[in-house]
């Protein structure tokens, strides 16, 4: 773990004391020096479509931790939506829990509601934008989307910022193996923002339409699912896609 967040993590702690901006500066800057030091090639396609005047729900597909290493980059100031167990990390829980970001429990989903909708009124108000990972898991392409972040664009007036990521569980595929990779490469596709009043009426095409990129993807492969291999996670909430019907089967699901 401190070797992954190593470069710049003690500025980063520091920056919790600061103001939001000179947080999110640093938050860039640490992950420029981890993507760096591990010799991380990051192919971005899509920028063009944000407006960093803007705040929008920002709504990843979701590998690894790698994947902070990219969003970052994106020219938003970014309020992060992670599992409270995160706060027990070494190192970055510290961070996580003094830095603002919204930690829920998503095997409680109206508390975890209930967090988002403050942390995202919060974030609105200071011209942020808020990440949530749509499938809120890191266990592949084959989990299903959840319609939290599409019912809070709706709630919020904000538009959804689909963006498709593949490659980053090459890095670290935690918690299924301890081994760290150099040299990897980790794909970002921004498409277009999904205006709020269609973010949940569209939920499942687009699900469809980012999974299929990511397929797609081979510079970058995108993690799958498999149950054998990484076992059923009971306990945990998350949903097969029901485009990936054996899996679903495989995972008792």
């Amino acid at each position: 773990m401190r070797e992954l967040l190593g470069p710049g993590l003690d500025a980063l702690v520091a920056a919790t004391g600061g103001s939001r901006k000179v947080l999110h500066e640093a938050e860039r800057e640490w992950a420029a020096a981890v993507v760096t030091a591990l010799g991380i090639q990051i192919i971005v396609d899509g920028l063009e479509r944000i407006d960093p005047a803007r705040s929008y729900l920002v709504a990843p597909l979701h590998e690894g931790f790698a994947d902070v290493l990219a969003v970052v980059q994106l020219p938003l100031d970014l309020t992060w939506v992670v599992r409270d167990e995160l706060l027990e990390l070494p190192y970055f829980g510290a961070y996580l829990g003094n830095a603002g970001h919204v930690a829920i429990t998503p095997e409680a989903p109206r508390a975890a509601l209930r967090a988002m909708l403050r942390g995202a009124g919060a974030a609105f108000a200071a011209g942020e934008s808020m990440v949530v990972f749509p499938q809120g898991s890191l266990l592949g392409v084959e989990t299903a989307f959840q319609a939290g972040v599409f019912r809070l664009a709706e709630r919020f007036g904000v538009p959804v910022l689909p963006v498709v990521l593949t490659g980053s569980h090459r890095v670290w595929d935690y918690p299924f193996t301890p081994n760290l990779r150099r040299g990897q490469s980790i794909r970002m596709t921004v498409l277009d923002p999904i205006e709020p009043s269609s973010a949940v009426a569209g939920m499942r095409d687009l699900e469809r339409d980012m999974k299929r990129r990511a397929l797609a993807a081979t510079d970058a492969p995108a993690r799958r699912y498999q149950p054998e291999r990484d076992g059923i996670w009971e306990g945990y909430r998350f949903e097969i896609d029901p485009d990936f019907p054996d899996v679903a089967v495989r995972a008792g699901r």
